[in-house]
């Protein structure tokens, strides 16, 4: 069993679409909302992730360079996975587009429904929040993460998941990984992590 942290923005195409813009909250979500584990109700469609500059424009990546890192999938990288049972995504349709206006189809934002607790906080290398932080919804929280090391025997069954301890970073099995590599998709690299 391998597990990995998929690098964002890293074997990449040549010339990739990078989206700067978003308006997510003209419809009343924010970037936090995929971060919860929770599945979306009422998803709109309509929700726009756009290059606002020329130079921004370019080919897309099969995951979306985009301003908020929120991992973008395109149509071939679902079918793959899909066609893998590769579970635990709920896959929100957004609308792509160029700096033009141009619309680039098959995009969807995976929202990472698999949250589980796998940070070994004995073998990894990261911080915490003060208790006195200015801001205590965060007090005690972990602030960063130098090295990770999971706990193997909470991954099994899963191919994806977010970490309830460190909600920033999501994790990829093996499985994916190949998956990825082997239909030639764009847009993560991976590093192995180490697992106890």
């Amino acid at each position: 069993m391998k597990w990995y942290q998929p690098i964002e923005c890293d074997n990449t195409v040549k010339n990739p679409l990078v989206c700067e813009y978003d308006d997510l909250e003209k419809y009343g979500y924010s970037v936090n909302d995929f971060k919860k584990g929770l599945l979306i109700k009422d998803w709109n469609s309509n929700v726009i992730f756009q290059a606002k500059e020329k130079k921004s424009d370019g080919e897309p990546d099969d995951v979306l360079q985009n301003h908020l890192m929120l991992p973008i999938y395109s149509s071939t990288l679902i079918y793959a996975l899909k066609e893998h049972d590769i579970n635990g995504i709920q896959y929100l349709p957004i609308k792509v587009l160029e700096s033009s206006a141009r619309c680039i189809d098959g995009f969807c934002i995976a929202n990472l429904t698999n949250f589980i607790a796998a940070f070994d906080d004995e073998k990894s290398d990261f911080n915490r929040f003060s208790h006195d932080f200015p801001n205590p919804k965060v007090q005690g929280e972990i602030a960063g993460v130098k090295r990770f090391v999971l706990k193997k025997s909470k991954l099994i069954g899963y191919d994806i998941i977010r970490l309830k301890e460190y909600k920033q970073r999501f994790f990829v099995s093996e499985k994916f990984k190949d998956i990825f590599e082997q239909n030639l998709l764009t847009g993560y690299s991976f590093i192995e992590v180490e697992l106890i």
